[in-house]
């Protein structure tokens, strides 16, 4: 769906009920913040079933690298995985291995490294995030990483840029449009509010 059929749709229904006009720059508001509200309720449930997954697939950016810093990719919202690949050494064999690298708060990373049980090593490495990057803690850096990541999704432009596109599945736009409704109505006008609330429990 074009940003421009986007607000059309917001057009027609507002216009059922008899509200005020809103400007192409305020529907491009109300169409971001819809945007954004519907992500970051999808990815608290990401890993709650497949239809959470397939909402935010078109999203899901993969990014590889070495080393025992991973830069923070600019359009990065959230984490979903980070994997390293370590070299470990068993039984006097050592041999390359892929790791799930797991996240840990600032202030637990300087407990667990002088726990000598939950120590982080290559078979059991961590990361911190810092502003431009996440910090691997391990023995060793390890040779490669993969780095799994939800990014923002596309700017809602319509007053400018009408034929451009949401960047989500086909099938989450009308949910994006309904939950703008939603926001315009609760601007202007309480009493539908609810009825639009009750519109979008009825799309899932």
């Amino acid at each position: 769906m074009t940003f421009a059929e986007a607000h059309e749709r917001l057009d027609i229904i507002i216009d059922k009920h008899d509200l005020p006009w809103f400007e192409p720059e305020e529907k491009d508001v109300f169409l971001q913040f819809a945007q954004n509200e519907f992500v970051k309720s999808r990815y608290a449930e990401f890993e709650v079933n497949e239809k959470r997954r397939q909402d935010l697939r078109t999203l899901i950016i993969t990014s590889v690298g070495s080393g025992a810093s991973v830069a923070v990719p600019a359009d990065m919202l959230f984490v979903l995985s980070l994997k390293g690949t370590f070299s470990i050494t068993k039984c006097g064999v050592t041999s390359n291995r892929e790791t799930f690298i797991r996240p840990v708060q600032h202030d637990d990373v300087n407990k667990i490294k002088e726990d000598p049980f939950n120590k982080p090593n290559n078979e059991n490495p961590v990361y911190v995030s810092l502003a431009a990057s996440l910090s691997i803690e391990s023995d060793s850096s390890p040779s490669a990483w993969t780095l799994t990541y939800l990014r923002e999704p596309v700017t809602v432009n319509g007053s400018a840029l009408p034929n451009n596109t949401f960047d989500l599945p086909v099938h989450t736009h009308e949910e994006i449009i309904n939950i703008a409704v939603r926001k315009m109505l609760f601007s202007i006008d309480k009493e539908t509010y609810q009825l639009q609330i009750n519109e979008i429990l009825n799309q899932e």
